[in-house]
């Protein structure tokens, strides 16, 4: 590979904002070559349009992915044959079972759940008494807590799913501490689906053995889908509710300012989704199946692509004056739960937790405030995604 190739990921950074280099690139060098951890090459596609089209066109295969790229991506690539690692038409039958029963009205149905348990964490705070950690405290427990009453898990085996989510996605530990998380999970997993098998419950669990039984690849498949969900959901909503948490802490009058005007957290939320940099590899790899030009570039069929989401999401041609947080932008066509056939498929169920949790917080603790200057914030580095290992604030 060419020496003069930058290394990608780029430098450990702090702070919700994306890499620095993206703002030159999508000026200069929207799409360049990066080198991998491993040494292997890859497409950095940066500008808003291309990323898009990296994300619709067939011709960018996530299942060819895992294994071009397996030692770079060991804990976002998710197994073989996972929903995540499916192109079209297996990718369509798979997402359609999950489509039944990840529903608009399971997400609304949750919603009072949602809010009960943002309020009991927030009580749980205040009773304590400042200082508090609004992310052990709050974010990490209020993401799993929402996503196992969705699964149907035990609120005893909340702590087992976190420490499994976390070691998946750690960038510090062997592969083979990766492969053993993902054994133990899947395990777990397994055993659930065959106890709502035998006694369905109201949770999502149930509802997705009702819908895949019958299917060649049912029991397998069901495993998969719900490792997905997890593994999908509970980091990146915890580093998103600490993210926003952070925002509103370090904008001054923001709080004041939703707490008065409660009917714009909905379109606040959306730029805060837009805002924050949640990922520290960019996105997931895709594959060229044939050779396609992308922005004026040749890709050659077997080459690695990573559209850059965290970067697409600052285009100012997209997103006027990208680097300021406007609450009451209404950032259409970001990119935070990516696009097209592998869009996220809890997106609904994000911007309700999201939206609540705000709610909960500049209702419940309007005094709220850093107990820590900013620069002194310890950031997560030894994992794939960007998030902060812990918020202490008083009030």
């Amino acid at each position: 590979m060419n020496e003069h190739c930058p290394a990608f990921p780029f430098a450990y950074r702090t702070g919700v904002d994306p890499a620095p280099e993206y703002a030159r690139l999508r000026a200069e060098r929207p799409i360049l070559r990066v080198r991998l951890p491993s040494g292997h090459p890859a497409w950095l596609v940066t500008r808003h349009q291309d990323a898009r089209r990296v994300f619709t066109d067939p011709r960018f295969s996530r299942a060819a992915a895992n294994e071009a790229t397996g030692d770079d991506f060991a804990g976002i690539n998710p197994p073989a044959g996972s929903l995540f690692a499916l192109d079209p038409p297996e990718h369509t039958e798979v997402r359609a079972l999950v489509n039944k029963t990840f529903t608009a009205r399971r997400v609304e149905e949750l919603r009072p759940q949602i809010s009960l348990v943002a309020e009991r964490l927030v009580a749980r705070l205040k009773e304590q008494g400042p200082p508090a950690d609004l992310v052990g405290g709050f974010a990490q427990p209020l993401s799993m807590s929402v996503l196992c009453r969705l699964l149907g898990v035990p609120e005893a085996d909340h702590g087992r799913f976190i420490a499994w989510s976390h070691a998946l996605l750690s960038t510090a530990g062997a592969g083979k501490n990766i492969a053993e998380a993902r054994g133990r999970l899947g395990q777990y997993v397994a055993r659930l689906i065959a106890a709502r098998r035998d006694d369905p419950a109201d949770d999502l669990v149930s509802a997705l053995v009702a819908a895949v039984d019958g299917e060649a690849a049912a029991p397998h498949q069901a495993v998969l889908l719900v490792m997905a969900i997890l593994v999908g959901g509970h980091d990146s909503m915890a580093n998103q509710l600490a993210g926003t948490a952070y925002l509103l802490l370090t904008h001054p009058g923001l709080v004041e300012r939703l707490r008065a005007e409660p009917g714009r957290i909905p379109e606040a939320a959306e730029e805060f989704l837009r805002y924050t940099s949640l990922i520290a590899v960019g996105g997931f790899p895709r594959v060229v199946l044939e050779d396609v030009r992308v922005g004026g570039v040749l890709m050659k069929a077997g080459d690695t692509v990573i559209a850059a989401i965290d970067s697409a999401n600052r285009d100012a041609s997209v997103f006027p004056d990208p680097d300021e947080l406007r609450i009451d932008r209404r950032p259409r066509g970001h990119l935070a739960f990516g696009h097209g056939v592998h869009r996220c498929l809890g997106a609904q169920l994000a911007r309700a937790e999201l939206g609540i949790a705000i709610a909960t917080l500049v209702g419940a603790l309007p005094g709220m405030r850093l107990a820590a200057p900013p620069d002194d914030l310890e950031w997560e580095h030894e994992s794939l995604g960007r998030g902060l290992r812990s918020l202490p604030i008083t009030w």
